[in-house]
């Protein structure tokens, strides 16, 4: 018999939806790939009784209902908390999900940075914790249909940048080191903060284009990436999965230094000095213009495709799952 796992996230997730939410869809799908039958809590879900385990994505409290529900049923929780903070949480934030934590059977996080990054705040039984990485559909290992995005999108020469369009994701600096260089642009995702998106819209020169959410790991997504001339993200916070995914499609990556950006790129992509327009424009310059730009490309694709291949990531996954006494498999 295979195992049978529920995921779930907090009930608001879906509201504005991001990387942490197609996050959740991408890991159900490596699963279902691999034999594991994994549904998405929703109206296609079966009763709780039904799963062997309940994977859990963030530490909203909204998710609080969800996982006293998983414990009282005897289901075991694997819990991925989906965070970076740029300050520290308040006590009292500390409190709770240091309380919502001890519940979980596992906790599994992407990256040897962020496992570091939430044990400088949160007190945890280092017994649990697991670092399983992003899993990156083969998709994009396919031929992109570069004729696709010009039905949707009349840009050319460009500079993409994927994700919600919000402070700390740090898209108006972009957009400002774009403008000085003249250079055209795409920003794909949909806002969280209206009032800084109107800012990006204002101040993005005219070869500059924005479109709203985009399907992941869609043809449309697929001719995006390919197309770009230099794939660009330099948030405040470490980038996602649509670096790791220009890593597949072998573009070069902008983004600013970091812990958890040398743990996945090493020296294969170019680093801003700051979040500033001032530090990204040379980057940006210099990812276009490198003698060795091929090359760390290549490289950049060996290193990523090594560690995020859906099939790595699935057999890492399924062994934590069995390590933690799922014995249905």
């Amino acid at each position: 018999m295979h195992f049978k796992i529920l995921l779930t996230t907090h009930s608001t997730a879906f509201m504005t939806s991001g990387g942490g939410e197609s996050e959740l869809v991408q890991v159900a799908e490596l699963l279902n790939d691999s034999d594991v039958q994994a549904d998405i809590y929703g109206i296609r879900s079966r009763p709780l009784r039904f799963y062997d385990a309940v994977m859990h994505f963030s530490v909203h409290a909204d998710g609080e209902a969800i996982v006293r529900e998983t414990v009282s049923q005897g289901k075991k929780l694997f819990l991925w908390p989906n965070v970076w903070w740029l300050s520290a949480p308040d006590p009292a934030e500390i409190s709770r999900i240091e309380a919502f934590v001890q519940r979980a059977e596992r906790l599994l996080f992407k990256s040897s940075a962020e496992l570091a990054h939430f044990n400088r705040y949160i007190t945890v039984d280092p017994g649990k914790c697991v670092v399983v990485g992003s899993g990156i559909s083969d998709r994009f290992l396919l031929p992109a249909d570069k004729d696709l995005l010009p039905t949707v999108c009349d840009v050319s020469d460009y500079v993409l940048c994927l994700g919600l369009i919000e402070p700390i994701k740090n898209q108006l600096e972009l957009i400002r080191a774009l403008n000085q260089l003249d250079m055209n642009g795409l920003m794909v995702g949909g806002f969280r903060d209206e009032e800084y998106y109107r800012q990006c819209v204002r101040e993005a020169r005219r070869g500059i284009h924005f479109l709203p959410f985009i399907q992941p790991c869609s043809a449309l997504l697929r001719s995006a990436l390919a197309s770009a001339m230099v794939v660009a993200e330099p948030s405040l916070d470490p980038p996602g999965r649509s670096c790791l995914e220009g890593a597949f499609v072998k573009q070069p990556l902008v983004m600013v230094d970091g812990d958890w950006q040398r743990e996945h790129f090493d020296d294969n992509v170019w680093y801003a000095a700051s979040t500033r327009a001032p530090d990204i424009v040379p980057a940006i310059q210099a990812a276009l213009t490198d003698p060795d730009r091929d090359e760390k490309i290549e490289s950049n694709y060996e290193r990523v495709y090594a560690r995020h291949s859906s099939g790595t990531v699935a057999a890492d996954l399924i062994r934590h799952l069995i390590d933690a006494g799922l014995t249905n498999y």
